[in-house]
This record gives structure tokens, C-alpha cells and sequence, in this order.
């Protein structure tokens, strides 16, 4: 990379890095993509716990049952197949963090969207 002379007087400055606008563009896609998907993951997890409740008669009442750890079994069950099947690299570390975090919130969040009273 070449760097411009300083021009009298000024001190040089460090330029800035040079960025792929496509490069950039599928990075935004790729999380947009993985969000969405966890998202997505959340709310169908909620849902199947609601279900599981009441096949066994009982409510889907009181705080989100699911835990953070359950996310990311979750995440590493249904992400990297989505993410093969759409021919993109593999989830990376971090990136599995995230969507775990955004499936955890998701099915939090749709799991107080149907909460139920609970029975006496």
C-alpha cells in the first residue's frame, strides 16, 4: 500500500485501511442472515415448549425455561446446516455466540408474548 507524501508542514498521518464495499456488503448480509435464522430459532423453540407443556397439562406459565446453554445446542444443531445448504462458510465462534444470544432472546421474548396464568 502506498502512502501519500506529507505535505509541508503536516505530519504524516496513517491512512485508513482499505475496505471491499462487496466484502462489507456480505459480511452485512452473512449476520443479517444469522440473526434473522436464530431469531427465527428462538421463536419455534418457545413454540415447542409451549406445545411439550401442554401435551403434559400443564401451562405455559412463569419465566422463560429455556437456558443460554440450550440456545447454543440449538444454534449447533440447526445453523450450520442452514449455512451449507446456502453454500456460505461455516459459523465461525463468534458468530455462534451471537446467534445463540439472538436465539435466547428471541425465545424469551416470544415466550412472554403467550404467557399463560398459571393454575392453582
Amino acid at each position: 500500500m502506498k502512502r501519500a507524501a506529507p505535505s509541508q508542514g503536516a505530519e504524516s498521518a496513517p491512512s485508513e485501511p482499505e475496505t471491499d464495499p462487496e466484502n462489507s456488503a456480505q459480511t452485512t448480509a452473512r449476520r443479517r442472515f444469522i440473526e434473522q435464522s436464530a431469531t427465527t430459532l428462538g421463536q419455534a423453540w418457545a413454540k415447542q415448549w409451549r406445545q411439550d407443556l401442554h401435551r403434559e397439562g400443564r401451562p405455559a406459565a412463569g419465566g422463560w425455561p429455556g437456558t443460554l446453554r440450550e440456545a447454543r445446542t440449538q444454534v449447533e444443531i440447526n445453523l450450520p446446516s442452514e449455512l451449507l445448504h446456502r453454500k456460505m462458510p461455516a459459523i465461525t465462534g463468534v458468530e455462534r455466540e451471537l446467534a445463540a444470544r439472538t436465539a435466547y432472546a428471541s425465545a424469551r421474548n416470544e415466550w412472554r408474548r403467550h404467557l399463560e396464568p398459571e393454575t392453582p
